[in-house]
């Protein structure tokens, strides 16, 4: 007699590899073949992956079609499967698995899409929490400002696309054929923030300095530090957008002892 674990683990090689050896010697047929059994099983199992992706990929889907976007979600469900049963968590890797998936090169913006759709997706479920306020920082010395490091907000990140991804997923969700046809794909690459805001998800783009600074803020790094990294920015005017737009939670001062 298996195990739990052992039982588990032989319907998952059946479901994901196809491998149908060990699980069909478990399995009753009470008038259903058990490889039968299993195929449904294994169909439940892709088709519910790959409507949460069309959940979490809406504009990669209406670019390609459905038939399309089908079938390269099938072929992601077999290479990725989901390591949760938090549905809202699958799909990280598509941006980069489209990138790589041949039929698509004939869409060369369509990953960065994917890649925007994410930071989309992971701001509409990340948890609320309460922004930093300026009064907080008052209690740092003045001594101490080149220590702070912020906390940013977990709806916050931060996209860098070599198309203009931002442009291309609102003209396909609000189905605006001419700003499709008037897209210069040539154009410089963008520099995206997204934010989910009050109502909706907000979608920023920044100039390149600027989001590297921000890049590094929000990856921990020391203010005086980045401010070292990335000459130019005015800082007072940077920050200070930063904090209204809510950008950040919380912040704590590096030892001096910290690296960079």
């Amino acid at each position: 007699m298996p195990s739990l674990h052992e039982l588990q683990d032989a319907v998952r090689r059946s479901i994901i590899e196809r491998d149908d050896v060990e699980a069909i010697t478990h399995i009753a047929a009470n008038g259903i073949a058990p490889p039968d059994r299993l195929s449904i099983y294994r169909n439940t199992f892709r088709q519910t992956l790959i409507r949460a992706l069309r959940l979490s990929y809406p504009a990669v889907d209406r670019l390609v079609g459905a038939d399309f976007f089908g079938a390269a979600a099938a072929d992601f469900v077999v290479q990725h499967p989901p390591r949760s049963s938090y549905l809202d968590e699958f799909g990280g890797d598509f941006a980069a698995f489209l990138e790589q998936f041949a039929p698509a090169a004939s869409v060369p913006y369509l990953a960065d899409v994917a890649r925007l759709e994410w930071a989309v997706s992971c701001a509409l479920h990340a948890p609320d929490a309460e922004p930093l306020s300026v009064a907080s920082l008052g209690s740092v010395d003045a001594a101490d400002y080149a220590q702070i490091c912020f906390t940013p907000h977990p709806s916050v990140s931060l996209i860098h696309t070599m198309f203009p991804a931002d442009v291309i997923w609102c003209a396909v969700l609000e189905d605006n054929d001419a700003v499709l046809a008037a897209i210069d794909l040539s154009k410089d690459p963008a520099w995206l923030i997204v934010q989910r805001g009050p109502s909706a998800v907000d979608i920023a783009r920044l100039d390149e300095a600027l989001w590297r600074f921000v890049s590094a803020l929000c990856a921990g790094c020391p203010l005086g530090a980045a401010l070292g990294e990335h000459s130019g920015i005015d800082a007072t005017a940077a920050l200070a957008d930063l904090l209204t737009q809510q950008r950040f939670t919380g912040f704590r001062l590096a030892l001096r002892s910290d690296p960079p």
